[in-house]
């Protein structure tokens, strides 16, 4: 609180004295981010998440998982979303992804908490080097009764002390880089350590050019020894529109209005056999959880002999599970609405058997299981190494 006291009274008395080099730079560096903060628009970005572990310290990081989301700042709060979905959640992103390590806050939240508030004390460390490139460096201590930096840990949370430092362009002030380190972590948590690293660059947003984070590190390093590691990297940002669907293909050309076809919704009756065909090839190599998947009815779904999906309806999911071995893939998909003139049904089915790919077996020749037993509505299947791709066509059978 001392530092911040002193900031104030060198801000009062700068008419009369000028700032001490430190205190100037710090000015400078906070009136910039506040500034970029205050008048960029509502945007969203396109967020993938490389996740990857390893046992200890000397062993190689082996990556996971690939995460693909939409991440929003509306309002000054974080928003998230899957690729192609019609809305945002108000939400934490723990609820979204409920397993592996995550984390929020690189996208706007830790900016925000530094400069926005006085929760932050900061000591001066001069022009350094940093990068090869000449930058000012500034190191920080948010303490734990200051602080909204909040880690979650299984069903165990707590809120936590950090320090760091941030690193800014000598001539412009903009922010380059900045590091978040916890401190003092609560041993209920079993983590020895939690470090997210943030990079800066300009991006264009509507019609100006705003300081956006470009990607981020995030490393979680058990009381084990083991670590977990998130490579984040924020692309096609642009300006947030809450009625649009989330998309990332160019705009579908427009056409005549016509009159609104009355949608029926209902949840489908259990028992029934959906049979789905893929309706675009899944490349192994370049997908990544949360992406879009869609298919179409192959036979007319009926119930007492009345159709309650016809042949040809869309099924539209995504990608909830793309576990990567040595020798397969673990593939999760959920389709949880199917939707024809006038139809929007919500499936929670339960995949039976697949045709089309080339099932992964044990070294006793045995089929594959995931060792995590799939959710509701989700359908988990193993696929041969040498697999690099789910084709198109593939037929999936599911029963609600």
């Amino acid at each position: 609180m001392r530092c911040v006291l002193v900031i104030v009274a060198g801000l009062c008395l700068r008419a009369q004295t000028a700032l001490s080099p430190d205190l100037d730079a710090l000015s400078r560096i906070r009136t910039r981010m506040l500034f970029n903060l205050q008048h960029q628009p509502n945007y969203t970005c396109v967020e993938t998440i490389e996740r990857s572990t390893r046992s200890k310290s000397t062993a190689r990081f082996k990556i996971v998982d690939t995460l693909r989301m939409e991440v929003a700042l509306v309002d000054g709060k974080e928003m998230f979303a899957w690729p192609g979905s019609k809305r945002f959640e108000d939400s934490d992103v723990t609820k979204m992804i409920t397993s592996g390590a995550i984390g929020n806050g690189n996208f706007a939240t830790h900016a925000r908490a530094l400069f926005e508030t006085r929760a932050a004390t900061f000591r001066y460390q001069g022009v350094v080097d940093f990068n090869g490139k000449k930058a000012i460096r500034f190191d920080y201590d948010v303490p734990q009764m200051l602080s909204g930096y909040r880690i979650l840990v299984s069903n165990a949370s707590a809120i936590v002390a950090y320090h760091g430092s941030f690193y800014a362009n000598p001539e412009t002030f903009d922010m380059e880089h900045m590091e978040v380190i916890a401190t003092a972590i609560p041993p209920e948590l079993m983590l020895n350590s939690v470090a997210d690293k943030i990079d800066y660059a300009v991006a264009r947003i509507g019609e100006g050019d705003f300081l956006l984070p470009s990607e981020s590190n995030l490393t979680m390093v058990n009381l084990n020894g083991s670590e977990n590691h998130n490579h984040v990297k924020f692309t096609s940002c642009r300006q947030f529109s809450g009625e649009s669907v989330i998309t990332f293909g160019d705009a579908p050309e427009s056409k005549p209005d016509a009159a609104p076809i009355p949608t029926r919704e209902f949840d489908l009756p259990e028992g029934l056999e959906v049979q789905l065909a893929l309706t675009q090839q899944i490349d192994l190599e370049k997908a990544a959880i949360g992406d879009p998947v869609h298919a179409r009815v192959d036979h007319d779904v009926k119930k007492n002999g009345e159709v309650v999906i016809p042949k040809g309806a869309t099924a539209s999911g995504r990608i909830t599970r793309l576990e990567k071995h040595e020798t397969y893939s673990m593939i999760g998909i959920e389709f949880p609405e199917i939707e024809a003139p006038g139809i929007l049904a919500r499936m929670k089915g339960r995949l039976e058997y697949t045709v089309g790919i080339r099932p992964a077996t044990s070294s006793r020749r045995e089929p594959i299981r995931s060792q995590t037993p799939p959710g509701a509505g989700e359908g988990v299947f193993p696929v041969d190494g040498t697999q690099l791709h789910v084709p198109k066509g593939c037929i999936m059978f599911w029963r609600t």
